[in-house]
C-alpha cells in the first residue's frame, strides 16, 4: 500500500468510565470512509444522522460533503483534532484526535483498530443521562423496564466489553465479515469535483468551503402547519406499510430456505444491519 497513515485516538465525550479506540486509517480516506470506520471501531450501527467539525466548519450529509475531502486534507498533522457527533437526538459526541502520521506497515491491511476500551452504549438509549439510567436498569435486573430491555436484546449488555478481533473482522475487506456492502466506503476514493488533482498532494489543505457545500434545495418548502402535520403522519403510514412488506418478506424468505434468522441476516449485510433484520423477522415486536 502505498502514502501514509493517520493514526487516531477516538473518545467519546460525557461517558465514564471513558470508551475509546485507536484506529489506523489511509491518509486517503473521505470523511465518509472516516464515518463508517468509526461506526465500525466504536460499535455503532449507523441509524441516524452525523456529522464531523473540523476548524469550524461542518461535513455530514446534510452538511459540507464528507465524499470528497480526505484526512490527510482536512487533518494534515499530527496533534489535528476533529469533533465527530452521532445521532442528533442522543448527540454522542467525539473527539477524534491525530496522534501521528505514519507509513504504512508491510504486510498490514487498513483501516485497522490497534486498542481500545468499554462498549459503546446501546443505539436510542437516550444520550449520557439515559445511558447512565440504563445501565443502572441492568443492574437492578427486576422492573418492567428490565424486561423490556431484555426484549430488545440489552439483557447480557456488557459495558466493559470490547473485542478487538471482531472489530477488524468487521473492517476486512471479507465480504463474510465486513460490515458494509464492498466495496467499504473507506475503500471508496474521493469523489469530483474535490478530489485532489494532477500537483496537489491529499496532506495540502484548502481554505475554500465552496466547493465542499451540497447545493440546498432550488424551491424551500413551504407548507401551512395543517399540510405540514398531514405529510407527516402519512410518511409515518408510509413507513409503516413499508416496515410491514419487509417483515413479511424477509418471513417468507425464512420459511422458504429454512435459514436462522442468524443465518438471513448475514446474508443482508450491506442492505440492512443486523439488529434491523433480526427486529423485523420478530413476531412480537
Amino acid at each position: 500500500m502505498n502514502g501514509s497513515v493517520h493514526q487516531l485516538k477516538v473518545t467519546l465525550q460525557e461517558v465514564q468510565p471513558t470508551v475509546w479506540r485507536r484506529v489506523h486509517v489511509p491518509s486517503t480516506t473521505t470523511l465518509y470512509g472516516l464515518h463508517a470506520v468509526l461506526q465500525v471501531a466504536m460499535g455503532w450501527e449507523d441509524y441516524h444522522l452525523w456529522s464531523f467539525w473540523i476548524r469550524g466548519r461542518e461535513y455530514g450529509p446534510e452538511e459540507r460533503s464528507p465524499w470528497g475531502v480526505t484526512l490527510g486534507r482536512l487533518l494534515p498533522e499530527a496533534g489535528a483534532t476533529a469533533g465527530y457527533t452521532y445521532d442528533f437526538g442522543d448527540h454522542w459526541q467525539h473527539t477524534v484526535e491525530v496522534e501521528k502520521v505514519h507509513r504504512p506497515a508491510p504486510h498490514t491491511a487498513y483501516p485497522r483498530c490497534s486498542a481500545g476500551r468499554r462498549a459503546c452504549p446501546p443505539e436510542d438509549s437516550g444520550g449520557p443521562e439515559g445511558y447512565y439510567d440504563t445501565l443502572k436498569v441492568l443492574r437492578s435486573r427486576k422492573g418492567w423496564r428490565y424486561w423490556e430491555l431484555r426484549e430488545n436484546g440489552l439483557g447480557k449488555y456488557d459495558p466493559a466489553a470490547f473485542d478487538l478481533d471482531f472489530v477488524n473482522r468487521e473492517l476486512s475487506d471479507d465480504p463474510k465479515d465486513c460490515r458494509y456492502q464492498l466495496p467499504a466506503p473507506w475503500s471508496v476514493p474521493a469523489t469530483e469535483p474535490t478530489a485532489p488533482t494532477a500537483g496537489q498532494g491529499v496532506d495540502q489543505p484548502q481554505d475554500d468551503p465552496a466547493e465542499d457545500t451540497i447545493p440546498g434545495p432550488v424551491h424551500p418548502l413551504t407548507l401551512a402547519t395543517d399540510q405540514a402535520a398531514q405529510a407527516v403522519r402519512d410518511a409515518l403510514q408510509a413507513v409503516d406499510v413499508a416496515r410491514a412488506n419487509l417483515a413479511e418478506a424477509l418471513r417468507q424468505e425464512q420459511a422458504a430456505t429454512g435459514v436462522s434468522a442468524n443465518e438471513l441476516a448475514k446474508r443482508m449485510n450491506g442492505a440492512m444491519s443486523r439488529p434491523l433484520v433480526l427486529k423485523a423477522l420478530d413476531p412480537n415486536p
